[in-house]
């Protein structure tokens, strides 16, 4: 169903997808009102927007491919609730959600939205997907955990390009852990970031081999308050690691951010208040000598769009409105953007 813009709207994106509408705010696209916005892709290949979200009133999804601001494609997916979704550098588009009965799906299309496969993951009742990400080989690599009265497993799982589940492993890495995001590096290494839990949450970071073998694990625990693991980046060779860790005051979190050489030692450590509250990074990406965030202060529930230097210290630093969704931080053309949603509208906000 194509999507009606106003005559205002639709000549100002018409003819570039970051067209300026004030000195940094751009408008991406114009949503119907009954589609939920939950995800956005970038194709760098094409220069194509992937929208994706639910239908309102139904347990239906949709994906929706644009240019310039303009619709060109869309598909309606029955009984699925999509919550992410990214391209690979073939164009292909891969969404995660789930199904009606709670069965966590992934969903392989081609770039013109035509469905290549679909694959369940299924290691309990209580299964809970929380990053993902496709590497040079069309490999889809998920990672989760399942909660259960006392514990909690972390798995990952190797999908491969024809949707065939190929490897899975429960990792032991604590009796309670919940992991929260996975990278890989050039040599097929994987690393991963979260809370673990023995008396108190400490963060941990751990290094996979490519056949999902632990290789090294490192736990943060700062004096016996909460900390966890959020976010992770790979600078020359390097990892950083950022994450929330406690303090003096009752739910009061400043950001960490912990690099680590390839065999696992730390090399630098650098803690930050940047909300001046309680920080919670709800998102952590860098591009070039430059680290973004969207972070949150639990305290007051304002939210920040952020850009750091290379000492973590604050370039830019924006409150999100309220009547502002943040949604993520995207690379388009080579320059970053804050996404966000006012109303049915989605803008991107160079940072």
């Amino acid at each position: 169903m194509k999507k009606f813009l106003s005559f205002l709207i639709f000549v100002v994106i018409a003819f570039s997808i970051i067209s300026p509408i004030s000195s940094d705010e751009n408008i991406l696209y114009k949503l119907d009102e009954d589609y939920l916005f939950k995800d956005i892709s970038f194709d760098q290949n094409l220069n194509n927007l992937f929208l994706a979200g639910e239908i309102k009133g139904s347990n239906n999804s949709f994906i929706i491919k644009s240019k310039d601001g303009n619709y060109l494609r869309e598909v309606i997916i029955d009984n699925f609730k999509v919550s992410k979704i990214i391209n690979d550098k073939f164009s292909s588009v891969y969404a995660i959600g789930a199904s009606e009965d709670n069965q966590n799906k992934i969903i392989k299309f081609t770039s013109g939205l035509n469905k290549r496969w679909e694959t369940k993951i299924h290691f309990s009742d209580m299964d809970i997907i929380t990053s993902f990400i496709v590497n040079e080989n069309q490999e889809v690599i998920v990672i989760g955990y399942s909660t259960f009265k006392r514990s909690s497993d972390s798995f990952i799982i190797r999908i491969n390009q024809n949707g065939e589940i190929i490897s899975e492993k429960i990792l032991d890495i604590s009796p309670y852990e919940r992991p929260y995001k996975i990278i890989e590096d050039y040599e097929g290494n994987f690393y991963l970031t979260g809370e673990s839990k023995d008396m108190n949450f400490d963060i941990f970071v751990c290094k996979l081999s490519n056949d999902f073998d632990v290789l090294w694990i490192d736990y943060y625990d700062n004096n016996n308050w909460v900390d966890g693991g959020l976010g992770l980046e790979l600078v020359d060779g390097n990892l950083i690691a950022a994450g929330y860790s406690g303090k003096e005051g009752w739910y009061v979190f400043d950001t960490v951010f912990i690099e680590y050489s390839k065999e696992g030692n730390v090399t630098s450590f650098t803690r930050k208040s940047f909300s001046g509250g309680s920080d919670w990074i709800k998102e952590f990406k860098r591009n070039n000598d430059h680290y973004y965030l969207i972070l949150i202060d639990l305290l007051t529930g304002k939210e920040y769009s952020m850009k750091l230097d290379y000492y973590f210290d604050v370039v830019k630093k924006v409150e999100i409105s309220k009547d502002e969704i943040p949604i993520k931080i995207i690379k388009i053309n080579n320059d970053i953007y804050f996404v966000f949603q006012k109303e049915n509208v989605i803008f991107a906000q160079y940072l």
